[in-house]
């Protein structure tokens, strides 16, 4: 992981409060989560995909054991101890619990992953477009049918998928589920590519199915109206 600064110890107290905490405490040497993940959210998007995902379960709390960790690897802390701390037994523990700066890059993180830097957009003629382009890594798709529950806006849902998909909950309510037969990464210069979009409706029986990577108007603003209840997106490579 990374740490936030190095070693300061021969530096004087006039660098500021840094220097009154001990080795790895606080903002002395420590895994300061919110600096490590702004660090991996700009990674991210300066478009160092490989850099990213060689950092990917290394850094991020979810990927931590949680006995070293000290908590439930689902929350955020505000630091983590780095080696630096003469206390072993402490090395890799997080504490005092977070849900802001860290949270935040997160997210913004899990955007990008999921959905691209910019989804929505206008095309030539002014009109909206939705245009998925994930940066997803092959081993992220599943390997087998797998069970979920997502909320679509009012209640939690049970749905089975099948192997080789990928899902998230778009825009609060709207399940997206992507599909990539031989698990490719969306990224790079061998990457999948979308090839077909099914669109459905809450109050529609059939599936609206478009031949592309972009989705325009009507559609578009269906799905940012929240009238589309599931996206179906394949991927060939």
């Amino acid at each position: 992981m990374y740490k936030v600064n190095a070693d300061i110890s021969s530096e004087t107290e006039e660098i500021g409060r840094t220097s009154i905490f001990p080795a790895s405490w606080l903002e002395n040497e420590s895994v300061w989560l919110h600096m490590e993940y702004k660090l991996m959210l700009e990674i991210l998007r300066s478009g160092l995909h490989d850099e990213f995902y060689e950092n990917f379960k290394k850094v991020l709390v979810p990927f931590l054991e949680p006995e070293k960790y000290g908590r439930s690897i689902l929350e955020n802390s505000s630091f983590i101890v780095s080696s630096a701390h003469e206390d072993k037994s402490l090395h890799g523990q997080g504490f005092v619990a977070r849900l802001s700066g860290s949270t935040a890059e997160f997210l913004h993180i899990w955007l990008i992953m999921n959905v691209g830097e910019k989804a929505f957009g206008l095309d030539s003629n002014g009109d909206l477009t939705l245009t998925f382009k994930p940066v997803l890594k092959g081993w992220l798709f599943t390997k087998i049918a797998k069970k979920i529950s997502y909320f679509d806006g009012s209640q939690l849902m049970d749905v089975s998928l099948p192997k080789n998909t990928y899902s998230f909950n778009f825009l609060g309510s709207v399940l997206v589920v992507y599909h990539n037969p031989k698990r490719v990464d969306t990224f790079g210069k061998n990457a999948a590519k979308i090839n077909e979009i099914h669109l459905e409706y809450a109050d529609k029986k059939d599936s609206v199915i478009i031949k592309a990577a972009s989705i325009g108007m009507p559609y578009a603003k269906d799905i940012r109206d929240k009238k589309v209840k599931r996206i179906e997106v394949f991927f060939s490579s």
